[in-house]
């Protein structure tokens, strides 16, 4: 699931931002030229709830390297573009951002945004191949 989010997070920046911004979940190695952005998990937690399900909450950093230039102005509109297109993303429906927050950081800007969503376990059930039945009644006319 952790993967689809961030498939999803890029789909999200890709139709936000358009092909001038390409985001990336895998570093190259040339290193990554702006302006891009660079989605990763920062961390994974799980909570066993009642039902066998359990509640997910992965928390990310969407790292935005601007173009050589005007880096505050740029990493500035970016973040507000950030807090509209990650508010809500779509894997297997809806899921909403919380603790959305940006910091500039190193000539950039890290952008971080938790999802929380709960996940069903599914178990294998051991299916009966055949079963016989008999049934009687009494008192009947």
């Amino acid at each position: 699931m952790i993967i689809r989010i961030m498939e999803a997070i890029c789909a999200a920046l890709d139709a936000e931002f358009g092909e001038g911004y390409p985001s990336y979940i895998e570093e190259t190695e040339q290193g990554l030229a702006g302006p891009c952005f660079f989605v990763q998990c920062l961390r994974t937690s799980s909570e066993l709830m009642a039902g066998g399900r359990r509640q997910r909450r992965d928390r990310f950093c969407v790292r935005f390297y601007p173009p050589p230039g005007s880096v505050s102005r740029e990493c500035c509109q970016v973040a507000e573009r950030l807090n509209d297109c990650l508010e809500c993303i779509t894997v297997e429906g809806p899921i909403r951002g919380s603790q959305m927050y940006g910091e500039m950081a190193d000539g950039g800007l890290n952008y971080f945004v938790n999802y929380d969503y709960l996940v069903q376990k599914q178990e294998e059930v051991e299916v009966m191949e055949e079963m016989a039945s008999r049934c009687a009644v009494k008192g009947g006319d």
